[in-house]
């Protein structure tokens, strides 16, 4: 497969994501911050964050959260892919390295059943 850097990264994605507006904690280099889901899939997760911090591209993360409507508070382990302003916060895209099997079928089941948006 062909890397295409004109297509904008949601368009380069290969698994689908979900829409979706949770909080998150993101733990990167000591620091814990609280971010905001812009969307979700088994996968990754696209955060939205304050703008005062980098995270280099390939940089190792800690996220936790809690799906809408689900109590069981998720723990995941990333890879950032992309990360660059956006208005005025950071987009930072981040591809799962380590996630539960439980953890991922509860994002599945999310995915399957959570409204789509436009």
């Amino acid at each position: 497969m062909m890397f295409d850097r004109r297509r904008v990264p949601r368009d380069r994605r290969a698994a689908e994501r979900t829409p979706a507006v949770f909080a998150v904690k993101k733990a990167f280099a000591g620091r814990i911050s609280l971010c905001q889901a812009e969307d979700v899939g088994t996968s990754g997760i696209t955060i939205r964050r304050p703008r005062g911090t980098i995270v280099p591209t390939h940089a190792e993360v800690s996220l936790s959260f809690s799906l809408p409507g689900s109590p069981e508070e998720i723990s995941a382990k990333g890879v950032v892919i992309n990360d660059g302003l956006d208005g005025g916060f950071r987009r930072t895209g981040v591809r799962f390295i380590a996630l539960r099997p439980d953890h991922e079928r509860l994002i599945a089941g999310y995915c399957r059943t959570a409204p789509r948006g436009k």
